[in-house]
């Protein structure tokens, strides 16, 4: 089986290594990203070809993002990077790039890094106990910011989120995590999700094995697909 293939399970979750390296894997359109004090925000008709999520203008987006928080690009993110829009057709604003580092069901840890574009928005969900533990994790922030929802009081001045997410979102405690920022959830099996700030985010997890079969999404039409993978 593919390393691709493998690692093809539901991921939420983050990355590590922020520094300058050699971009050379990114295309002269993506190098100019280096040099911007924004992220660009894209729109869904940029995204989609007659309905179909374009995979090189989203991984491309993705290549800007890391360029613009100097995250090298390599070998091993070019086979093991995952994009997905949930199968709900609002990447803009609903979906993720992702990469496991590790994920070990023997030893018990995992690894894991999220990449989000400017407001876009992990759907809800949550991790159940199976034959492993349910899964615990934190998230620490590598770059931009994200609004992470989750149980308890609703917070003051919450950020909106996607309309088409609407009705598929029962957590509305919040709190806003800058660089270096870190957050656990609050108890395990609990709802939550997380939301990019203006300039998108790159996140680290670092948690328990995470086991594809645990995932549950609020939303009931999610279909995790990864678009690069011919999954």
């Amino acid at each position: 089986m593919k390393r691709r293939d493998a690692i093809k399970v539901a991921a939420i979750g983050s990355l590590g290594i922020v520094s300058s390296a050699s971009y050379s894997c990114i295309s002269g359109e993506n190098k100019s990203e280096l040099n911007k004090t924004e992220m660009k925000k894209y729109t869904n008709e940029y995204f989609y070809d007659n309905g179909v999520l374009n995979p090189e203008k989203a991984l491309n987006a993705y290549k800007e993002l890391m360029a613009f928080y100097h995250v090298p690009f390599d070998e091993f993110l070019e086979k093991n990077i995952f994009i997905t829009d949930f199968g709900l057709g609002d990447f803009a604003n609903v979906g993720m790039a992702g990469v496991f580092w590790h994920n070990s069901k023997e030893f018990a840890y995992f690894a894991h890094e999220i990449y989000l574009l400017p407001g876009q928005m992990i759907v809800e969900h949550k991790h159940l106990k199976t034959d492993n533990p349910a899964k615990m994790e934190t998230w620490h922030v590598r770059g931009g910011s994200i609004f992470n929802f989750g149980e308890g009081e609703t917070t003051d001045n919450n950020p909106k989120t996607p309309e088409s997410q609407k009705d598929f979102i029962t957590v509305s405690n919040v709190n806003e995590l800058k660089l270096n920022g870190l957050q656990t959830l609050g108890k395990l099996e609990a709802p939550h999700f997380m939301m990019a700030g203006e300039q998108g985010a790159v996140v680290s997890e670092y948690a328990n094995f995470h086991d594809g079969s645990a995932l549950r999404f609020t939303n009931p039409d999610v279909s995790f697909t990864d678009i690069l993978g011919n999954v």
